[in-house]
C-alpha cells in the first residue's frame, strides 16, 4: 500500500468446491490462471509446459517478446476484464504481469503455495509482476483439495470528516481508477469537494483538460509537485496510484491518504458545498501555453505538439494509442495537448517493444490502435513478424529527428492511409525530439525514466 494508511482490503477465498477426483499439477495451474482472469499465454522457446488448459497459447521467437507481450496485455486490461498477461518461459518459468519493464526474480514454490501465489500476484499493487519456477514434474497428481483462490475486496466503506473541508485539498489519481471502472466518479468528487485534480501518467484524460479544477500531471518532471499546487496542499488523496508512476513526488508536510477507487462515490458524502473549485495550477496553464505555441506548427521536422494532435485527427474515436516511454511518450503523457479518457497509455518503465506489443494483444482482441516508438528497437523486428505471421491489422508510426517521411504537412494523410490499411502497415514521420528542451525549462529534468536525459 502506498501510504499504510488503510488496512488490506483484500480477502481470500476458493472458487471452488474441493472435488474427489485428482488432477495434474499443470491441470490445478491452469484453473489458477484462468481464476485471476487470464485468457492467453505467450510461449517462449523451451518453456516446458506443451498446454494450458483452457487458455490460448501462442508461441513467439524468444523470451523478451514473451515478456513484452504478457506486460502489454495486462497493462491494458481492465474493467470487467481486469487480468494480468502470461508469459511461459524457459526453465518452467510463468510470469504474470501488468508492469511493462518490471525485472523480477523466479520464485521457487510447493505445489501447495501455487494457488495463492498466482492469486496474490498483484497484492497491494495497481500494476505489478511475478515470475514463478513451476515444479519438475507437471503431470504429477496435485495435492487433494488444493483449489484456485481469487481475491476479495473489503467491504470496509471509508468516508471523510466534514472537518477536514476547510484544508486545501488535492486528489491525485491514478491508473486504478481506470482498471477497476471508476473513471467517471473523479469529476463528480472533484466537483463536491472543490478539490484540485492531478493525475499520474496512467490516468491523463480522467478529467478534461479545461476543468476548472485540473492541476496538470504529476511524476513526470522534478517540478510538476510545485507548479501542480500539491505542495501547498494540507490534504492529499491518492485513489488508484501506481507507486511507480508517482515517483517522490508527494509533499512531506501534507495528510497523505489511499483510498480505493469504489470509495469515490461515498468518500465526501457528508462534506459542505464548496465555495468555488480550486484554482488552475500554473502547470496547467504553463503546458496550455506550450499546446498554443505549436498547435498550427508546419516546421520539418514537425514539433512533437503537432505530430500529436495529427494523431488524433487522423484516427477513429474507438482507436487506442500506444506510446513507448520516454522521448515519444512524454509528448502524450506530460499534458500539452487534450487526450481523450482512456485512449493513451504510456508505461511507467522503459520497456522496450511496448508499444508493438500493446497493439499486438489489442489487435487480438479485435481493437484497432497505433504504436507511436522510434526505430531501432531490440525486440520490433520479432514483433513486427508475429503480427505479420497472425495476419493482425496493426499501425506503427515510428518517430525520430532523421526519420524520412516526406513533406511534413501530409502526416495526417499518411497516418489516415495507413489506418485504412487491414493489414499490418509501418509508417513514419520526422519529429523535432530534441524539442523535450521546451518542457525542461517549463517544469525541470525529467524523472519519469531514469534512462531519458
Amino acid at each position: 500500500m502506498l501510504f499504510g494508511t488503510v488496512a488490506a482490503s483484500l480477502t481470500c477465498c476458493s472458487t471452488t468446491k474441493p472435488v474427489a477426483t485428482s488432477e495434474s499439477v499443470a491441470s490445478l495451474v491452469s484453473r489458477c490462471l484462468r481464476a485471476v482472469g487470464a485468457m492467453r499465454v505467450f510461449a517462449a522457446p523451451g518453456h516446458g509446459l506443451e498446454a494450458l488448459e483452457g487458455l490460448a497459447l501462442i508461441p513467439v521467437a524468444s523470451e523478451a517478446a514473451a515478456v513484452a507481450l504478457a506486460d502489454a496485455d495486462g497493462r491494458l486490461s481492465v474493467a470487467p476484464d481486469a487480468r494480468p498477461g502470461v508469459a511461459l518461459l524457459p526453465g518452467r518459468r510463468v510470469r504474470l504481469s501488468s508492469q511493462p519493464g518490471e525485472e523480477t526474480q523466479a520464485l521457487s514454490l510447493t505445489v501447495e503455495d501455487l494457488p495463492a501465489a498466482i492469486a496474490g500476484w498483484s497484492l497491494g499493487r495497481v500494476f505489478g509482476a511475478v515470475e514463478i519456477e513451476l515444479p519438475a514434474d507437471l503431470f504429477a497428481e496435485a495435492p487433494e483439495g488444493a483449489q484456485p483462490l481469487v481475491l476479495q475486496r473489503s467491504d470496509q466503506l471509508l468516508r471523510l470528516s466534514a472537518g477536514l473541508a476547510d484544508f486545501r485539498t488535492m486528489i491525485i489519481v491514478g491508473p486504478g481508477v481506470l482498471r477497476d471502472g471508476a473513471a467517471a466518479d473523479v469529476s463528480d468528487f472533484v466537483t463536491r469537494t472543490g478539490a484540485g485534480v492531478m493525475t499520474t501518467m496512467g490516468a491523463i484524460g480522467v478529467v478534461p483538460f479545461d476543468h476548472p479544477s485540473w492541476c496538470g500531471v504529476v511524476g513526470i518532471q522534478v517540478d510538476d509537485p510545485a507548479l501542480g499546487g500539491l505542495d501547498a496542499c494540507e490534504l492529499v488523496i491518492a485513489v488508484g496510484v501506481d507507486d511507480e508512476e508517482l515517483g517522490e513526488s508527494l509533499p512531506m508536510n501534507a495528510q497523505l491518504l489511499e483510498v480505493e477507487p469504489w470509495h469515490l462515490p461515498f468518500l465526501a458524502t457528508d462534506w459542505p458545498t464548496p465555495d468555488a473549485p480550486a484554482s488552475r495550477s500554473s502547470l496547467a496553464e504553463a503546458c496550455s501555453a506550450v499546446l498554443g505555441d505549436h498547435r498550427d506548427a508546419t516546421t520539418s521536422p514537425l514539433h512533437p505538439v503537432r505530430a500529436v494532435l495529427d494523431v488524433f485527427d487522423a484516427i477513429d474515436g474507438d482507436v487506442q494509442v500506444y506510446a513507448d516511454a520516454g522521448p515519444v511518450g512524454i509528448w502524450f503523457a506530460r499534458g500539452v495537448v487534450p487526450i481523450p479518457m482512456c485512449r493513451v497509455v504510456v508505461p511507467a518503465r522503459a520497456s522496450d517493444g511496448f508499444a508493438i506489443a500493446a497493439a499486438i494483444v489489442s489487435a487480438l482482441d479485435g481493437n484497432r490502435s497505433v504504436a507511436i516508438t522510434m526505430p531501432g528497437g531490440l525486440i520490433e523486428d520479432e514483433l513486427l513478424d508475429l503480427a505479420a505471421s497472425l495476419n493482425l491489422g496493426i499501425v506503427v508510426e515510428q518517430w525520430g529527428d532523421d526519420v524520412n517521411s516526406g513533406d511534413p504537412s501530409q502526416h495526417r494523410a499518411n497516418l489516415v492511409a495507413a489506418m485504412s490499411d487491414s493489414g499490418l502497415s509501418v509508417t513514419g514521420v520526422s519529429v523535432d525530439l530534441a524539442a523535450a528542451a521546451e518542457l525542461v525549462d517549463l517544469a525541470g529534468p525529467v524523472v519519469a525514466w531514469p534512462t531519458f536525459n
